[in-house]
């Protein structure tokens, strides 16, 4: 296959995915019960159509967590958002994490 027609399967197959990415900062301490809530958070997605993956990984050196999740279309996740708030009720992140940022939205390239 040639690289040309391999990148236009890769763009085609990925054309409409929704990433949300949440870069978080735990305050000292909380490193645990923040992660027990992104758990819950990553539970309330299960099972809901278009969900194509979901992870945390921590960065080596900053120890910052990051949340990823895919979908097949930004109205997949729209769909699920109410239990995605449900799962995130009685719990006050900002006592947890120090700074929080939420990233949104669609690939514009593939390298």
């Amino acid at each position: 296959m040639s690289q040309d027609i391999e990148d236009t399967c890769l763009t085609t197959l990925w054309t409409g995915v929704y990433v949300v990415m949440g870069v978080h900062h735990p305050k000292p301490g909380m490193e645990k019960a923040l992660l027990e809530v992104q758990e819950r958070f990553g539970v309330a997605q299960r099972g809901h159509a278009g969900l194509i993956s979901a992870f945390i990984w921590k960065d080596d050196q900053s120890e910052v967590l990051i949340g990823i999740t895919l979908w097949d279309r930004k109205e997949d996740y729209d769909a699920a958002r109410p239990d995605l708030d449900k799962a995130l009720a009685g719990s006050d992140i900002r006592t947890l994490d120090a700074s929080i940022a939420i990233y949104r939205g669609s690939p514009v390239a593939w390298t």
